[in-house]
């Protein structure tokens, strides 16, 4: 009989044996050492025959900002489970433990990067980020004039930690007011030291104060940008003035951006190879917590919300949002259903962070709203689409 539980550190030696089968490579000794961290400070749930680990999930104690909110966020990682224990329902069982445990611990939503689409978004995730991967040849890498930026360096293997501190520092206050953005803790960043070993880091400095900075790097004749945080348009042309300072030893840039961004709208040769991905999606854990902490917009009358969630029951209600915000659980049956919108909760998650719009959302529920109503929901909601580029 399977059951699952709290993995106890007398096991963590089945959690890596596990991730070693189900993964397609082997960690070395950082990386190694990188997951063991997690396995111990996450919530590590195991799928039990008697007692061997047969299957498992990590839910790694992370944030989120949301409209300038920051929020808890169980971040769902090494989902996995051996090939002779598949179809046996020990991925769901998984799943729901998991929602759980994230609600008990106040993480309010999660993100993963789904194996499958479907697969997550029957258990109520939802796709929220369309990623832009570009590749920018040698001819057609952005001129931007050869002005002299004020430029620092430094690098994880040359680590200087007073320029580190500063973009730490930096990446974190943009974070803040960027909708889907992670703070970064110390954690996190010996994380992508451990994953990414090989970054770089340049500091663009305007009168004084840094404006900008790129993790990068430099693999064979490609310049590979993992971070591209800047204040401004100023600040980002200076950026790319450094990239292409590269040009005698690269012969491509390859970076990631958002879909939306109007990326390269300025270069005097904007048409190179782009791609859009969708691989993150999000979830709602805890709506009447999650909108209890929501940065309304303005709420010209009380809003309506029936939400669909048959793996988080606590979700199933019929919520109200006064015009100051608070929200309530009212009665089924108080409110007519012409006022009310109802949506199954990857939807309303999607709608929520912004990716979705009220209309787009009633439309793929294939749920009747009166126009007032959709009109005055999208009044009250924040305008603006996440960014995610954080990977677990």
């Amino acid at each position: 009989m399977i059951h699952i539980q709290h993995v106890e550190e007398k096991d963590y030696w089945q959690i890596h044996r596990l991730r070693d089968y189900c993964f397609p490579n082997k960690y070395n000794e950082a990386r190694r050492k990188d997951f063991h961290h997690w396995v111990q400070h996450s919530t590590t749930l195991g799928a039990y025959d008697g007692n061997k680990v047969v299957g498992q999930v990590l839910v790694l104690p992370l944030n989120m900002t949301i409209h300038r909110q920051n929020y808890k966020m169980g971040g769902i990682a090494f989902v996995a489970s051996y090939p002779e224990y598949r179809q046996q329902g020990i991925a769901k069982k998984l799943m729901i433990e998991s929602l759980k445990q994230m609600r008990a611990n106040g993480q309010t939503v999660s993100v993963l990067a789904p194996f499958s689409v479907s697969f997550y978004r029957y258990f109520g995730w939802e796709l929220f980020f369309e990623k832009l991967n570009y590749t920018i040849p040698l001819e057609k890498f952005p001129a931007l004039g050869k002005k002299v930026d004020t430029v620092k360096r430094t690098s994880f293997e040359w680590l200087d930690e007073e320029l580190f501190q500063q973009v730490k520092d930096f990446h974190n206050a943009s974070a803040l007011v960027t909708s889907g953005s992670m703070v970064r803790d110390d954690a996190w960043w010996n994380r992508l030291a451990s994953r990414q070993p090989n970054s770089h880091f340049a500091l663009y400095y305007d009168e004084g104060e840094v404006a900008a900075y790129l993790r990068y790097e430099i693999a064979g004749t490609t310049f590979l940008i993992h971070d591209f945080v800047t204040k401004d348009l100023s600040a980002e042309q200076a950026m790319w003035r450094y990239v292409t300072a590269h040009a005698a030893s690269i012969t491509e840039i390859k970076g990631v951006t958002a879909n939306d961004s109007r990326f390269g709208y300025y270069f005097a040769e904007p048409q190179f190879t782009r791609e859009v991905v969708q691989d993150m999606m999000v979830r709602i854990v805890d709506a009447q917590a999650f909108m209890q902490q929501y940065e309304w917009n303005k709420i010209i009358k009380p809003l309506y919300v029936r939400l669909e969630d048959q793996f988080c029951t606590w979700n199933e209600q019929l919520f109200e949002i006064n015009c100051d915000g608070e929200v309530a659980i009212v009665e089924t049956g108080a409110i007519d259903n012409s006022n009310v919108l109802t949506l199954p909760i990857n939807l309303f998650s999607a709608m929520m962070v912004g990716y979705l719009s009220v209309q787009d959302a009633v439309m793929y529920a294939q749920q009747f709203l009166k126009q007032e109503v959709i009109e005055n929901w999208q009044q009250a909601l924040q305008m603006g689409k996440p960014e995610f580029y954080e990977y677990f």
